[in-house]
Parts: structure tokens; sequence; C-alpha cells
């Protein structure tokens, strides 16, 4: 199902694509008027060709550190980094995994000028063989709904080896990353000939891993190579992104998509009390929540940009990255029930919007 600037997956998890004017090999943003970026027009000197000749990503991956964790930009990187994070259950990835292989499966057919008469599929394997390769939870559902469909694609990612490990990218810069993969792919077995293939991957970057894996594949006598990934990584130094516009969204983006994968659980939360708030600068939310063992309190401070709460899973769990427990998501869901969804999206979008500033902290904590 898409809709102008917006997919659903799986027809209710919502996530913004990436707007025109963009990049018509990489999708990234460019100036009106321009066909490709820098990047893509400009490469890195070792780049000679680049082997493949479009890019399509659902939308726009990145997430914003703060005191080294990952406060993700939207839903989109939310679930990225669920199929990505290796301390994440098997579930949660399988999870992810689903759900971006169903927007990918929306883009191939929206797209269908580019990826039609694909006939095989690969992804870049991890240097670590004993290791599940990420991709896999987002390629093997994938998979499964082009079988659905009748689209015939082989996938050949058991043929393609990484003949040296060349470490994590994240701290290279442009050059380095293209200089460093030069050469690291190579293609096992038979010949090509001269199909078309499709590279899947969670994240593009700088675009260095399917240029060589391209590369590879071209010496194989592959024909037309195309890439399509779950997320295009967009740079930021500061919270910018401002995406979100309705209730559903938000709540679904800060209860790190509980109230989709877990909605039994918050809707059994029991709230024993539910102060009085207002719109001005010093609102402020005060709840008393029942618990197995003792009540809990919750304090939301629009003032100081402050949440306080003292049950195990938001301190333990949640506090680090900016997510809401179960308790702060019924006690928001509470709110839209009895103010109606204009205040309680405020109430969101004015800690969104700010969340670089907002800190959460232990009851107990000044």
């Amino acid at each position: 199902m898409l809709k102008k600037n917006k997919i659903l997956l799986e027809e209710r998890i919502p996530i913004k694509t990436i707007e025109e004017p963009f990049c018509k090999r990489c999708m990234n943003n460019i100036e009106g008027g321009k066909t490709f970026c820098g990047i893509c027009e400009f490469p890195p000197a070792v780049v000679n060709d680049w082997y493949f000749n479009n890019v399509k990503c659902l939308g726009k991956y990145n997430y914003f550190g703060i005191n080294n964790f990952k406060i993700p930009i939207n839903i989109l990187s939310i679930l990225i980094i669920l199929v990505k994070c290796k301390k994440k259950t098997i579930k949660s990835q399988q999870y992810a995994g689903k759900l971006l292989a169903d927007g990918l499966f929306q883009f191939f057919n929206k797209f269908s000028d580019v990826f039609d008469s694909s006939l095989y599929l690969a992804f870049s394997p991890n240097s670590n063989k004993l290791e599940k390769n990420q991709c896999e939870y987002i390629v093997n559902p994938l998979l499964k709904r082009f079988k659905k469909e009748g689209i015939n694609i082989t996938d050949i990612s058991n043929r393609i080896v990484r003949v040296k490990d060349v470490g994590k990218n994240k701290d290279k810069g442009r050059d380095k990353r293209f200089n460093d993969i030069k050469g690291v792919h190579k293609v096992k077995g038979p010949d090509l000939n001269g199909a078309k293939i499709l590279i899947i991957d969670d994240v593009y970057t700088t675009g260095s891993t399917s240029w060589d894996l391209s590369r590879a594949l071209k010496e194989q006598n592959a024909g037309e190579i195309n890439v399509l990934a779950a997320g295009r990584h967009i740079f930021y130094n500061e919270w910018i992104e401002k995406e979100y516009c309705n209730f559903d969204e938000l709540i679904l983006y800060f209860s790190n998509l509980d109230i989709d994968r877990t909605k039994k659980r918050i809707y059994k939360v029991k709230i024993k009390e539910l102060k009085e708030f207002t719109l001005s600068k010093d609102t402020q939310i005060v709840a008393c929540i029942k618990g197995s063992s003792g009540d809990y309190k919750l304090i939301i401070d629009f003032t100081n940009k402050k949440i306080k709460h003292d049950c195990y899973d938001f301190n333990q769990n949640k506090k680090s990255s900016k997510r809401f427990c179960k308790h702060i998501t019924k006690v928001f869901i509470t709110i839209r029930d009895d103010k109606g969804d204009q205040i309680a999206d405020s109430l969101l979008k004015r800690i969104y919007n700010n969340l670089d500033e907002w800190e959460f902290n232990d009851f107990n904590i000044n």
C-alpha cells in the first residue's frame, strides 16, 4: 500500500519515503535541476566504473549518538537497528526483517521498470562465515514473497565470498572505504551469461560495498545490476528530523514498535492516578501505575525536558536510548483517549522535536 511520500509495511507500520529531488543513482538528496549527487558524479579515484545502474531505498536511516547509545531518527531506523543489532533476540530480528522485506517487495513493484526481469539476487557476505548475515533476515522472507507471487529470482549469495576482512567502516572516510574494499568480493561458479542481478542490502551509505560486489559479478559476465536497500544512510550532526505528523506514528516510534509487537502487555497496564495537566509551557504529567510488587511513579516535565520513572524495564533497557516502557506508552494512550488526538499529538511532538535535549532518568535522580 503506497501513499505520497509514505509507505505502509504490511499495511500497518508507516515509514516516510525519500522525497524528490534525489540522485537518480543513489537517492541522496540533491538540489533541483541536478541528476546526480557529487559522490556519484565525482566518485573516488579508485572508481573507474560504478558497475551498477540504480539504487532504490525505502527511506532515510540514521541514529543520533548520545553517550554511546543509538537514538534512531525514525521508525525505519528502529527496524534496521533491530535487524543489525546482534544483542537483540532472533525473534526481534525476524520481526523487523519481515517488515522490511514487505517494503522492499513494494518498491520492487513500484520500480518495475528498474527491477523487472532480474534473474538472480545477491548480497554481500560476512567476513566471519560462522556468523549469521543480518541481510538474511530480510532476504529470506523477501524470497518467500517472490515465490508466492510467481516471481522467479534465484539467490546466488552462496556463490559470493569475501577474500579478506576489511574491518568496520564506521569511522572510515569515503575514499578509504572504497580503497579498502576493492577486490574483496569474488563470485564462484558458472558464467552468469549477461543475467540481470538484484543486490539486496540493509543500508546504502557510500555505495562501496555494492560497487565492489557489482565488480565481482561483472567479472562473471553479469548483465545489468541494480541495488534495493532498506535505508539510505543520511549523515546528521544534530537532531533535525521532524517527520511525524500523528499520534499513531509517534507512539510506534517511542514504544520502539512495542505497540505493534506486544500490544496486549501495554493495554493490561493499570493506571491508578493521572493528574491534570495543561498545554502551557509549565505542562507536567504525573502518574501512578500499578505494579506487581508495588506502585510505579512517573513524572514527565515539559519545562525542564525530563522524564523520570522507576520501573526496571525503563531504567535498564529504555532510558539510555530514549524509548518508552509499557507504562509510559499506556499513559499517552490514556491521554489520547481522554483528551483527544490533538493534545496527545502535541505532547509527543514536543518530546520528539527536541529529543536530544530531553533527559530520561530514574525517578530518584533530579
